[in-house]
């Protein structure tokens, strides 16, 4: 339900430009940096879509990203461990992802509350935390 809390033990993907990933294939900050009015950064539930494996999972977000955007070929979707984005980032900021669905393409759309577009650090220690990365599009 819209506003509900993500939980700590649940995944979250994102999806990062191909401008955003390194040649290493690591995704840098800026894919987690918020565009001017937005107040929080969307990103995708993975639990909610209440699919088997990760890969299913990722096919769903996949074809959930096609019907808002033009996919590239460098692009990535990065997952992350809302708990462990939550503690890493506690020192710092007290973040919380909430469940923000935008019906009725995009049920499981959620988003990260409580950082700002100029909280270039904040950008930094979230990539270091979105590790598992899948290619965007299929060849």
């Amino acid at each position: 339900m819209k506003g509900d809390r993500v939980p700590d033990s649940d995944h979250i993907a994102r999806y990062c430009g191909g401008s955003s990933v390194e040649s290493d294939g690591t995704i840098n900050r800026m894919a987690f940096r918020l565009r001017k009015n937005e107040e929080y950064l969307s990103v995708n539930w993975l639990e909610f879509l209440e699919k088997t494996t990760r890969e299913e999972e990722i096919a769903e977000v996949r074809n959930v990203l096609r019907k808002k955007l033009t996919i590239g070929s460098q692009s990535r979707i990065a997952i992350a461990n809302v708990g462990s984005l939550i503690n890493h980032i506690r020192a710092k900021k007290i973040l919380k992802v909430q469940h923000e669905p935008e019906l009725p393409d995009d049920p499981s759309h959620s988003g990260i509350f409580g950082y700002g577009i100029d909280d270039d650090l904040i950008e930094f220690m979230i990539a270091e935390v979105f590790q598992e990365i899948y290619p965007a599009k299929l060849a």
